[in-house]
């Protein structure tokens, strides 16, 4: 292609959004004998610039044959190709690229890079011979970024918006036999300024591309619009029509409608019909070739995400004769959305939505998926008792909504559009009018027939002006029937708030990131009669989720908040391999020199979607059935669905002696209406409790039969209730035992067992010198930062956590001692050590006691005292080291998966079993994890037997682990940290919440570990067996 023909750069004009492009229309897959995939292996040629082509490469007689030209499969990235040349190369150097915020290149808009990489994509077809004659269509469902096509040579037209399919008439330009396709795809266009959002830049053709025919007499379009009376649950459905053609070629075409009940059964015996007449094209009124229809079907079952309804409506295009020129399916759902005194009312209910927000995204193929992989979050979100889902930030593959609409999930629609690092200029510039209003109208008309879709998005983080100001007023008088969200009308980011303001922009209250308190204080005094629905909160990256169940308690407690979506669903690490090792890269790994480092990896789930812990939370958070005690034998079992009963689960209880089961009983089947409750009288037979032993109930909720997204059994809800505890004995201590000393050590024997010690405390413990212990417990303050406590590859994190830590000289205390006391404290011979731990912020004071129990165990006291000056800890406790036979794992506390104080709800107090290797929790950028909270006693055991036990005194949090902080710490990617031989345990009289910091509110105070008095107790014990009556064994998630 000449450098003449380029002239016109259509990928520098915002208002150039395509041409030759069709309408955009609602989704109707093409039946098999009138489709042909063009999937498979096109050639491809990759060059510096679309000035590069060489001449004619579009044509038939073009000869692609060379080296430089290579195989490349469609859908792919060429910057994620799943193939190599064949010396083993890369095909391109293109690679991907992530930024947040920042555009990946320094143009201003709209102008892009003198480079700016460039795929020719060719490959021929065969048209099949049925078709001659035929009108026939390209669909290219997905290319990033724009691409110009051409058919046999010719050009065809050129298109923009990488997330929203385009057509193409191309019947003029294909001839008998073999036709040759080529598309030109530019990386980058003045579009990337508006489809700058969190995620990988990438390039290539993402999704399916296919040819369909059609008659010249076409459907073009279908708009079928639902209405359900709440009151009389009876249903209408209005239908709108529009047929193609040339002139007025569709005089005389009717169209036929049936529409069949979920249980396939007609829902009226007489197909209604409309006719194309001379009136649709009388001057001034005529309104061209569409046709309007109205049927009322009486009674109907509603669609909601707990009742997933589905009506079956075909459409037939009949020529005059009367025959059948095409045929189109939808489904569809009867239910009716609106606002009213601060709700969102969904079939007349004000539903919480329990959401989450989803990027396309393989850990191996970037942003091409299958709908293996739709099926998998869509189920794995249900069995998560997630209820919605926000396209963050664009729209989805067609099949997508299809499967949401089948499963039953709420979602928020979102328009391809995000123009975070020009926030505040595009929004209102004119001169990207079009390419705003585009957007939103192709993907409306789309997806409107979705019962899935109850919220239209205008895009995100891109300033509020005008341009959205249009965009919204065009969908709602095209589909009145949802609301339009569009958090940019609420919010001018990093100036101010404005939640109460812009009704016009938004319909719903939809904030980034607030704090419990901002939504507390909002619902308490604001006048606003639109709901809050938060649009992003809880950043879920790394060892994240902290406070979901304080989130939760306000939005169940106030009225006109009403959930929201948690960011995000998935990490969008990327498959790869460092020394023989695999990892998930992030930004930066691929050579960038602009990029966020790891803030793409903020997900739920890790990138083979395999759920965090903080999706274990967020399950038990939102669960549908919750059981809570009235009275000492009264337990009130509440349904928190809006459609279902109780009927549809199988509830049972289990009574714990000390974390292990003595009673199970099933619960009779329950009835209990939605939003009702039900309360169970149940005589328990409790046992008498003695000193340390507890008693609780854990209530289960499991499915009673087989569903679309999970099986019967499937696990929906648990509730635990404490029914009683006793304080748990202290050990008979000796008054009196002999200690030798040997310079700054005493050693003190009892029986087989020697302990050492010096100033620093105890030192080593032998049993029949079988050592048992490396060091002793020593001042523990720091934790391998948490994404969420800084970002520590990230510069201006002084604001954070992680950079208060660091300029107070957490990582590096000085610690000073006194000598070992030896005195009588109540009565029995105690060894007293004292310490200092100086650091550039302030000090710490540590004082630890040892006493001897008579049955050979060791209690220990410790007392902290944390200087104001300093700010709060990451923790304050202390850290044992054991040999490296140490790793059978068991605990009585929360489990069976890491727990942190702000994070604990989903965790069972019960007896654990697990391997110290298994507490490793990988997370993509190394950090603390696999603490466990509300400690009863913990045990790390050799496998022949031998064990070290640890029984709390004091309330304690806890972990074992080969992965010290030393390593963790200093770490940047998994591949970099390798198990140690030694088991390091530690014990925490506290340790600082997980939160959401690091990109929201800090942790809440109650969360934080601050300046004052701790103290934390235990004993310390050596068996020669482990507790063998542990009821449940598990690795920590992976």
């Amino acid at each position: 292609m000449s450098s003449e023909s380029m002239a016109h750069k259509h990928w520098e004009n915002p208002e150039s959004i395509g041409y030759g492009r069709l309408p955009a229309r609602a989704n109707m897959p093409a039946s098999r004998d009138r489709s042909l995939s063009l999937n498979g292996s096109w050639q491809f040629l990759r060059l510096k610039h679309p000035d590069d082509a060489p001449e004619q490469w579009m044509t038939t007689t073009f000869d692609a044959t060379s080296d430089n030209w290579q195989p490349m499969p469609v859908p792919s990235l060429w910057t994620r190709p799943l193939t190599t040349r064949d010396d083993g190369s890369a095909i391109t150097p293109d690679l991907p690229i992530y930024t947040n915020v920042q555009m990946p290149f320094k143009q201003e808009p709209p102008l892009v890079p003198q480079e700016n990489p460039t795929g020719l994509y060719r490959r021929q077809f065969k048209l099949p011979k049925n078709w001659q004659g035929k009108r026939v269509v390209i669909y290219l469902g997905g290319v990033e970024n724009s691409f110009y096509l051409h058919v046999n040579g010719q050009e065809v037209g050129f298109a923009k918006d990488c997330r929203l399919p385009s057509e193409f008439d191309v019947t003029d330009y294909l001839v008998r036999g073999t036709n040759t396709i080529a598309l030109m795809v530019m990386r980058w266009s003045d579009t990337s300024y508006i489809e700058d959002q969190d995620q990988w830049w990438q390039a290539g053709i993402h999704r399916d591309v296919e040819l369909y025919c059609t008659e010249h007499n076409h459907i073009r379009d279908v708009f079928l619009k639902p209405t359900y009376d709440v009151a009389s649950a009876t249903g209408q459905l209005k239908i709108e029509a529009r047929i193609g053609g040339t002139g007025r070629s569709q005089l005389g075409h009717m169209i036929r409608v049936r529409v069949n009940r979920p249980n396939g059964k007609p829902a009226f015996k007489t197909a209604i019909t409309g006719l194309i007449d001379k009136s649709n094209y009388q001057m001034v009124t005529g309104k061209g070739p569409i046709i309007h229809l109205t049927k009322s079907l009486g009674r109907v079952q509603a669609w909601s995400a707990e009742t997933p309804s589905l009506y079956t409506v075909t459409v037939d295009l009949l020529n005059p004769a009367g025959q059948c020129l095409e045929t189109a399916c939808f489904k569809i759902g009867f239910r009716h959305i609106e606002i009213k005194d601060r709700e969102l009312l969904i079939n007349g209910q004000a539903v919480l939505i329990r959401g989450v927000n989803r990027h396309d995204h393989c850990d191996v193929t970037g942003k091409v998926m299958t709908e293996a992989h739709w099926r998998q979050d869509i189920e794995t979100m249900k069995r998560h008792n997630i209820n919605a889902v926000r396209t963050s930030h664009y729209p989805n593959d067609s099949r997508f909504y299809e499967l949401c609409d089948e499963y039953g999930l709420y979602v928020v629609d979102e328009a391809n559009l995000e123009s975070h690092h020009h926030y505040a200029q595009l929004g209102t510039d004119p001169f990207w009018a079009n390419a705003f209003l585009n957007r939103v109208t192709r993907m409306v008309e789309r997806d409107k027939n979705h019962p899935s879709i109850i919220v239209w998005s205008m895009g995100n983080e891109t300033g509020f002006g005008a341009n959205h100001a249009a965009m919204a007023a065009w969908v709602r008088e095209y589909d009145p029937t949802r609301p339009i969200h569009n958090e940019n009308a609420i919010c001018e980011q990093g100036i101010r708030s404005m939640w109460n303001e812009n009704a016009h922009g938004t319909d719903l209250i939809c904030p980034m990131y607030p704090s419990v308190a901002d939504i507390i204080a909002h619902a308490e005094s604001s006048q606003d009669q639109r709901p809050l629905i938060m649009c992003e909160y809880a950043h879920a990256m790394g060892n994240s989720g902290g406070n979901l169940k304080e989130y939760w308690d306000a939005i169940e407690t106030h009225h006109g908040l009403q959930g929201g979506f948690i960011w995000e669903w998935l990490d969008h690490g990327l498959r790869e391999t460092a020394n023989g090792i695999p990892y998930w890269a992030y930004g930066g790994d691929f050579g960038e020199s602009r990029h966020d480092l790891n803030f793409v990896c903020d997900g739920l789930c890790w990138p083979d979607r395999t759920p965090h812990s903080s999706l274990l939370e967020y399950k038990r958070v939102i669960q549908p059935v919750d059981v809570s005690q009235r009275d000492p034998q009264t337990f009130r079992v509440s349904n928190k669905n809006y459609f279902t009963d109780l009927s549809i689960y199988r509830i049972s209880w289990q009574l714990l002696l000390n974390g292990l089961p003595i009673q199970s009983r099933p619960v009779a089947v329950l009835k209990t209406g939605a939003q009702s409750y039900t309360d169970l009288h149940i005589k328990l037979d409790k046992p008498t409790l003695s000193a340390g032993d507890e008693l609780s109930i854990i209530f289960t909720t499991q499915l009673a039969a087989d569903t679309a997204w999970a099986p019967q059994g499937h696990e929906v809800a648990v509730s635990q209730i404490q029914l009683g505890q006793r304080k748990p004995k202290r050990p008979r201590l000796l008054p009196e035992t002999t200690i030798k000393r040997q310079g700054e050590q005493q050693t003190v024997m009892l029986g087989d067992h020697q302990w050492v010690f010096d100033a620093s405390g105890l030192i080593s413990w032998q049993q029949n010198a079988s050592v048992m212990l490396l060091e002793g417990p020593r001042l523990n303050i720091w934790r391998a930062p948490l994404d969420n406590d800084g970002i520590k590859g990230w510069a201006g994190q002084d604001n954070k956590a992680l950079g208060r830590w660091l300029k107070a000289g957490l990582d590096r205390p000085l610690i000073s001692h006194k000598p070992i006391k030896v005195s009588k404290v109540d009565g029995a011979m105690t060894l007293v050590c004292e310490q200092t731990a100086t650091m550039p912020g302030g000090k710490i004071k540590f004082r630890t006691q040892y006493q001897f129990g008579q049955d050979q165990t060791l209690l220990v006291s410790h007392e902290f005292e944390i200087a104001k000056s300093l700010p709060d800890l990451p923790r304050i406790g202390v850290r044992l080291v054991l040999p490296t036979e140490f790793e059978v794992f068991s605990w009585f506390g929360r489990g069976p998966h890491e727990t942190y104080n702000d994070r604990q709800t989903s965790g069972t107090i019960a007896q654990h079993s697990s391997t110290v290797s298994d507490q490793y929790v990988p997370y993509i950028l190394p950090q603390d994890h696999g603490n466990l909270t509300d400690i009863r006693w913990l045990q790390v055991g050799k496998v022949n037997g031998q064990a070290f036990k640890v029984r709390a005194m004091t309330t304690m949090e806890a972990s074992a682990s080969h992965y010290p902080h030393e390593i963790l710490t200093p770490a940047y990617h998994t591949y970099e940290v390798l198990p140690q031989a030694p088991t390091w345990v530690c014990l925490d009289a506290m340790q600082r919440g997980v939160g959401g910091a690091s990109c929201g509110p800090d942790t809440l105070e109650e969360y934080r570990v601050k300046p004052g008095s701790y103290s934390l107790a235990y004993c310390l014990s050596v068996s020669d067996e482990p507790d063998s009556d542990l009821s449940v064994k598990h690795a920590a998630p992976k």
